[in-house]
Parts: structure tokens; C-alpha cells; sequence
């Protein structure tokens, strides 16, 4: 009894020791849609934290308007995520899971509103380079719409500190009975990583 203990507080504080101290990351760039014809922006931050069973949190903004003359639209929103780091760079690996709360602007009550979403991130360091490779999901919904939101990232950081990301984003929201929209191209962002 007295082994399995000592086994358990000692995963657990190897676990915390190499948890962040206090992490704090900030990125912005521009999402192409529409074969480069529209310009959309996108910021966040996130903050993340050693206190074990409380979540880290993530802030993102996202406008998300097209011109196109067959399927303009206008539905800017707010991603606030809850997630924990099960994985973290210990084998090159990284690993989130947590739940975003989808909150979309427009004037339709039927289609702005606050969604609930699945969150996993995934990415893997490659040995030996400034690179790593990843995918992003966000998936869910309610009885008014569905979502699924998927990023394909590559990410450069030449800097402890700081790096650039390129990658490809699809976004399909599915308003049941007001329509969807399914922007989807590249995008190009800079971060930094305290």
C-alpha cells in the first residue's frame, strides 16, 4: 500500500514539476477564404497554469466575412476554451483537451447565440528543428446548428519566445434551417510564448 502511494505522489509531482510555472501566449495573423479574395483576422491568448483539476484558458477572436455575390456573409465570433495539457512536449509530444464555447455575433437569434464545442489539440515537436506539426478541432453544436472547426498548422520558432505559423482552416457551421457556411483556406499568423 505504502509503494503505490509513494509510486502516485511521485508521478504526480513529476507531472506538476514539468507543468509551466505561469504560461502566457498570444497570437495574430489573417485567415484567407474564398481563394485569397478575403481578407479575415484572427487574434487569441491563452493562459496556462500548474494548479492541478483547474483548466487553462484560451480567448480567441475570429472575423469571418465574405464577399462572395453566391454566399456573403458576416458571423464574427468569440472562442473561450477550458482545457487541460495531458501532454507537454515530455516526448515531443503536445496534447489539450478540453471544451470551447462558441459565442457568434449577428443580429439572427437563430444563428448568433453561444454553441458548446469538443476542444483537442494535438502536435508533435519534430527532433532536432525549430518545427512542429499539428491539427486543431473544434466540434459540437446544439439543436440550432452544427460546427466543426479544423486548423492544420505548421508552426516555425527560430525564438524561445516567438515563432510564425502557417497552415489550412476549415470552418463548417450549419444553421439547420438558416443555411450554412463552409469558409475554408489558408492563413499565416505570428506568435510569441512567454
Amino acid at each position: 500500500m505504502k509503494k503505490s502511494a509513494l509510486i502516485l505522489s511521485t508521478a504526480l509531482l513529476a507531472s506538476t514539476a514539468n507543468a509551466d510555472v505561469l504560461g502566457v501566449t498570444a497570437e495574430a495573423g489573417s485567415y484567407l477564404i474564398n481563394d485569397g479574395e478575403d481578407f479575415n483576422s484572427y487574434f487569441g491568448i491563452a493562459l496556462e497554469h500548474p494548479i492541478p483539476l483547474i483548466p487553462n484558458i484560451r480567448l480567441q477572436r475570429q472575423s469571418l466575412e465574405s464577399t462572395d455575390s453566391s454566399n456573403s456573409y458576416d458571423v464574427p465570433f468569440n472562442d473561450y476554451t477550458l482545457y487541460y495539457e495531458l501532454l507537454d512536449g515530455l516526448t515531443l509530444v503536445n496534447l489539450d483537451v478540453g471544451a470551447t464555447f462558441r459565442k457568434i455575433d449577428h443580429d439572427n437569434s437563430d444563428i448568433g447565440g453561444t454553441y458548446p464545442l469538443l476542444y483537442v489539440s494535438a502536435f508533435f515537436d519534430i527532433p532536432g528543428t525549430v518545427l512542429s506539426v499539428g491539427a486543431e478541432v473544434k466540434t459540437g453544436g446544439n439543436s440550432d446548428a452544427d460546427i466543426t472547426d479544423t486548423t492544420f498548422k505548421v508552426k516555425f520558432q527560430p525564438l524561445v519566445f516567438a515563432g510564425l505559423e502557417l497552415g489550412y482552416r476549415t470552418i463548417n457551421e450549419d444553421f439547420k434551417s438558416n443555411g450554412k457556411i463552409e469558409p475554408k483556406g489558408i492563413f499565416l499568423g505570428a506568435f510569441v510564448d512567454f
